[in-house]
């Protein structure tokens, strides 16, 4: 802690980055309308501590420590859209800072301003930032066992049995577990690293006795985690919604997974890899320095990049479909330093070009920064061309075309200008996409807008049975006894079956909203 403190102080533009990435993710954060992800973290969150224990023996266990941790916050900080996404904001700060020590690892520290920068403008990055899930976190665990990784595998050169060679695997290991236990595709990371670990020791940059260290650490992690992967496993369906392998899975891969709807921003991304692969090949015949360097990049960042998604597709091929593009947000860090790695590739193969030139510019040419150009250059043109995604992300139905926020706002002005005798009733009919929850995720989501409001049809709440959502009767004439008006909200799915029960009970529409995907209306006798 000491050393990384003392290495902050002479880096300071790693907590100033940190920060610039809170804050550039956070604006707009409470912006788009809470969406059924979300809404599954809310009414998880904010259960007891038994009735979630109770919850997660049958759905959910994959998310169970995250919705630990909202619990936790939500105690101290209440909830509200805006602190369900902040703990996402503040871990892509983080997630940024060690990126950028994970850059420093290979380059030098202009490549690690590079690589932070570049990190804030990928759309999946600024997406996870404002989502009230675990993706963000995933990013920063991600890299966080990568840099424990490096360390652990330094300290193996030294003499077994000292205290300095062996906290650092424990620490490994012990993140590690934590990282499973937030998201179990995490482990996917550490078979990443298993490839690394065998590519660099056949290179010769690892020696037999980190090698062996590293299998000593993750064998007995690996059994550890079996249980807890049995009991995800039993929980596979609630995967159902995941299409099988496809030629859609290709766009995935190479759109969605890391700027969704942004082709352009893809297309770049792709082909300054692609330099950054070229020139891993040219400096293979550099200075050793450069050589190892490039050598240590590709070891550490291309296994990274390309192994979890391989298995994802294979596991979704062979036995059951597992691959989703935003399952694999924790790859960011590493396209962010891979994108830098091309960058600066790029400066360097037009620096040699230049080289060669020839006639009365080639001294001018020649004098150019053109590492330093590329470099400011690929930044400007990256933040270009993530821009309509940034601004996609922040407004009012961004996530999953959700107007969850509107309805709720029409209730709530709905509710406020009733008479005091008007004993109103809110009747809750299907949510669009989900056929296992109701539209009352908006009230879950919102809950300050139905306070004055009877649910009439709720028959067992959230946090009553061991399932993730509530369970409700069909309305009928009885329950809306008493009541003079009655709000309906509702997708298209149920609502002319839940109007035409409210009509036979008396009463008659007065007025009608239509968001997307989402109606609220409003009867009176």
């Amino acid at each position: 802690m000491t050393r990384i403190t003392a290495l902050l102080s002479r880096r300071i533009e790693i907590p100033l980055l940190a920060i610039v990435a809170i804050v550039v993710v956070a604006i707009g954060t409470d912006t788009p309308s809470i969406w059924y992800d979300e809404a599954a973290t809310i009414v998880s969150a904010t259960r007891t501590w038994p009735e979630l224990w109770a919850m997660l023996h049958t759905v959910d266990a994959v998310h169970g420590l995250y919705y630990a941790f909202i619990h936790v916050w939500f105690d101290i900080v209440g909830y509200s859209p805006f602190t369900l996404r902040l703990p996402s904001a503040i871990v892509s700060g983080g997630t940024v800072a060690l990126t950028m020590l994970l850059a420093s690892r290979f380059g030098t520290r202009g490549f690690s301003l590079l690589a932070g920068v570049v990190l804030i403008t990928i759309p999946r990055f600024t997406w996870a930032g404002i989502e009230g899930r675990s993706y963000a976190l995933t990013a920063l665990l991600a890299v966080a066992l990568t840099l424990l990784l490096m360390r652990a595998l330094a300290a193996a050169r030294e003499p077994s049995g000292r205290w300095s060679a062996v906290w650092p695997w424990l620490a490994y290991a012990a993140v590690g577990l934590f990282s499973v236990g937030i998201f179990v595709y995490l482990s996917l990371v550490v078979v990443a690293h298993a490839v690394t670990v065998v590519v660099l020791t056949l290179s010769g940059t690892l020696n037999r006795r980190q090698l062996f260290a590293f299998g000593r650490t993750v064998i007995p992690l690996g059994l550890v985690c079996i249980p807890f992967v049995l009991i995800v496993a039993g929980q596979s369906g609630q995967l159902s919604w995941i299409d099988p392998i496809s030629q859609r899975t290709l766009t995935g891969i190479l759109v969605t997974q890391f700027a969704p709807r942004n082709t352009p921003f893809a297309i770049l991304t792709w082909v300054v890899v692609l330099v950054g692969i070229t020139t891993f090949i040219v400096a293979r015949h550099s200075s050793a320095a450069r050589a190892r360097a490039a050598r240590d990049l590709m070891a550490w960042v291309l296994p990274w990049l390309v192994v979890p998604t391989v298995v994802l597709v294979l596991t979704s091929v062979l036995i059951t479909p597992l691959y989703s593009p935003r399952y694999l947000t924790f790859l960011m860090p590493a396209l962010a330093v891979a994108i830098a790695g091309g960058i600066v590739g790029l400066g360097r193969l037009t620096r040699r070009a230049a080289r060669l030139s020839k006639g009365p510019a080639a001294a001018r040419m020649r004098s150019v920064p053109w590492t330093a150009l590329a470099a400011v250059a690929g930044v400007l043109v990256l933040a270009l061309l993530t821009q309509p995604s940034y601004e996609g992300q922040r407004t009012t139905g961004a996530k999953q075309k959700s107007s969850w926020s509107q309805a709720a706002w029409r209730v709530g002005e709905v509710s406020s200008t009733l008479p005091a005798d008007a004993h109103p009733a809110v009747v809750f009919g299907s949510v669009a996409w989900h056929p296992t929850a109701t539209a009352r995720v908006v009230e879950y989501s919102y809950p300050w807008a139905f306070t004055s409001l009877d649910d009439v049809a709720l028959d067992k709440p959230v946090g009553s049975l061991p399932r993730l959502w509530e369970t409700s009767n069909p309305v009928d004439t009885q329950m809306l006894e008493g009541h003079n008006t009655v709000i309906l909200v509702s997708s298209g799915r149920d609502r002319e079956l839940n109007e035409q029960a409210i009509e036979d009970a008396g009463f008659a529409e007065s007025d009608s909203w239509h968001y997307p995907n989402l109606w609220v209306k409003v009867f009176t006798r």
